[in-house]
C-alpha cells in the first residue's frame, strides 16, 4: 500500500504541466527563426547574384579600376620659333634632315641652311615671326 511519503515522491518526479501561452510563445518563436533565415538567405543570394554580374568589382578591387581611363592626347601640329614664326612640324619634318633641323634650333633662324633647304622650309612656315624693335640702342 502506498505511505503518504510515496505520493510527495511521485508529485516531485511529474514536470509541471505548461501553461498554454508558453506553448503559443514556442509557435512564435519558431516562425520568428524561420522568418530571419528567408531573409538572410535573400540578402545572401542577392550579393552573389551582384558579384556575378560584377556591379560590386570596384569595391571589391579598389583603385585597379581607374587604369581603364585613358586619356586621348595629341600632338600639337603647329609649333613657335623663335626668330622664324609658327611652323607645321610635320611639313618641316618630311622636307628636312634631321640634322638641318638641329641646326635651325641651334641659331635660332633659316641661316645655317642652304638655299635648297630654305626653298624647302618655306611652304612649311605657317605665320611669320614679326621683327623685334628691341635691337635699336635707345642711348
Amino acid at each position: 500500500m502506498p505511505t503518504k511519503g510515496s505520493k510527495k515522491s511521485e508529485n516531485i518526479l511529474d514536470a509541471p504541466v505548461r501553461p498554454k501561452l508558453h506553448k503559443i510563445n514556442d509557435v512564435l518563436a519558431t516562425l520568428f527563426y524561420l522568418l530571419w533565415i528567408v531573409i538572410g538567405a535573400f540578402f545572401i543570394l542577392t550579393i552573389a547574384g551582384e558579384i556575378r554580374r560584377g556591379a560590386l568589382t570596384s569595391i571589391i578591387s579598389g583603385p585597379a579600376a581607374s587604369q581603364q581611363q585613358v586619356s586621348d592626347v595629341q600632338a600639337p601640329t603647329e609649333t613657335d620659333l623663335p626668330g622664324i614664326g609658327t611652323v607645321n612640324i610635320d611639313c618641316v619634318k618630311g622636307a628636312l634632315s634631321t640634322e638641318s633641323i638641329s641646326k635651325i634650333l641651334e641659331a635660332g633662324n633659316t641661316s645655317g641652311l642652304s638655299a635648297e633647304e630654305k626653298t624647302k622650309f618655306e611652304p612649311c612656315v605657317v605665320a611669320a615671326a614679326s621683327p623685334n624693335p628691341s635691337a635699336s640702342p635707345s642711348k
